[in-house]
């Protein structure tokens, strides 16, 4: 068993310090595999087949070994996992002085055997989950199902009833490259467990890491309950802040989810659709971390990106007059936040901490600018989605 002989000396050497006693262990075949003296891993250890074929603790005193090689006074005892013997843990010393401690001892290291065989699996698991995971979301209609549905089917999962994607971004848990040889200090099973106990309410939900500063949460959607999904949301946002920062990792957690869709094909639209909203949510200034897709400012933000290039350029030369303006800066500001508060003068001016002749005048400038009438609200929508889309806008808007 490769992974008994990968965690055997770890085992010992966690045991042997933590009890102040000296011991080996071996594999099925005899060879020491972990040992209290190092110098003795990978030398063949003949007890091994006696207490093997006994099925029971062998006591070795001093005049037992005296004569054999490589064999210490102590007490073997038969390892067992899965009803099977996998090898022999040896405990050295006076076999009156050790003996109490055999049963004792052999009961930890099975259950250290037992917990490190669950969290290997789990990562073996995590590893083919995450696989069919990177193929479903970026699953395109006319791409070949047969993989997809073999793994389906061989883990019960299934796609007919609507799945909604989240997206839960860490973006502390991505180690600069000056960083990666420094341990991890978060490992993705305590991590697995959290986002579980936040989000797993089905069977049929799927959750696994997409990349190392992203987790994604397939929900089974029996029916949507926006306010649950949400509350949902809000707790794995401060739980997993906490977390965080309890392991000396503070950092911005930020959650995103798409609409539900059925089929292969909905999963993916369901992600690409988070992403998207996780991307214009944290370009957005807002406080906020919890973006849904179906949230009027994100759908705002989303169809100003899905505008036509070529929309925008029939008002460049606009632009580009009141780019040139020495208070090209504040006349955006004036005009975005003005749209913002519905044509409001007076709430805009509340909002910008300005006179409302002062906000009134602004717009008057605008209106020479552009021959816009400001009181229009499809010119101003026109003018608003123009100054969006424009890039040297946008670059001017991130260092404000």
């Amino acid at each position: 068993m490769k992974f008994f002989e990968q965690i055997a000396q770890s085992i010992v050497e966690q045991t042997s310090t933590v009890l102040d006693v000296s011991m080996s262990i071996t594999d099925a075949n005899g060879i020491i595999i972990g040992c209290s003296s190092v110098e003795r891993i990978g030398s063949y250890h003949v007890v091994t087949k006696e207490v093997t074929k006994a099925g029971r603790s062998i006591i070795f005193t001093k005049e037992k070994v005296a004569d054999r090689v490589n064999v210490l006074p102590g007490v073997a005892t038969p390892i067992r996992f899965q009803q099977q013997i996998i090898g022999v843990l040896g405990i050295i010393g006076e076999p009156d002085e050790v003996g109490r401690y055999v049963e004792f001892v052999r009961n930890h290291v099975e259950m250290m055997l037992r917990e490190s065989f669950r969290t290997e699996s789990f990562y073996i698991q995590m590893k083919t989950t995450e696989l069919f995971i990177q193929h479903l979301i970026h699953f395109k209609e006319w791409d070949n199902e047969g993989t997809l549905h073999n793994y389906c089917e061989m883990s019960g999962f299934h796609f007919d009833q609507p799945r909604l994607c989240i997206l839960i971004d860490i973006p502390s848990l991505h180690k600069p490259k000056e960083e990666e040889n420094k341990p991890v200090r978060i490992s993705q099973y305590d991590l697995f467990q959290m986002i579980s106990n936040f989000f797993e309410d089905h069977s049929e939900d799927i959750i696994s890491p997409i990349n190392p500063k992203q987790w994604i949460v397939l929900k089974y959607m029996e029916g949507y309950d926006a306010d649950k999904l949400r509350h949902q949301c809000e707790r794995a946002v401060k739980g997993l802040k906490n977390f965080l920062q309890n392991n000396k990792i503070p950092g911005k957690v930020s959650i995103a989810y798409g609409k539900s869709h059925e089929g292969l094909a909905g999963v993916s639209r369901s992600y690409h659709q988070a992403l998207q909203t996780l991307t214009t949510g944290k370009q957005s200034k807002a406080e906020a971390c919890i973006y849904a897709f179906d949230d009027w400012s994100i759908l705002l933000n989303t169809l100003i990106k899905e505008i036509n290039p070529a929309f925008s350029e029939t008002l460049n030369d606009y632009i580009e007059k009141l780019l040139s303006q020495p208070n090209a800066s504040v006349l955006i500001e004036t005009f975005l936040v003005y749209c913002e508060q519905g044509l409001n003068v007076s709430q805009a001016a509340r909002r910008l901490y300005v006179h409302r002749n002062t906000l009134l005048y602004r717009l008057n400038q605008l209106n020479q600018i552009f021959t816009i009438d400001t009181q229009s609200f499809e010119q101003c929508m026109l003018l608003y989605l123009a100054l969006k889309q424009n890039k040297k806008v946008e670059q001017w808007a991130q260092m404000i």
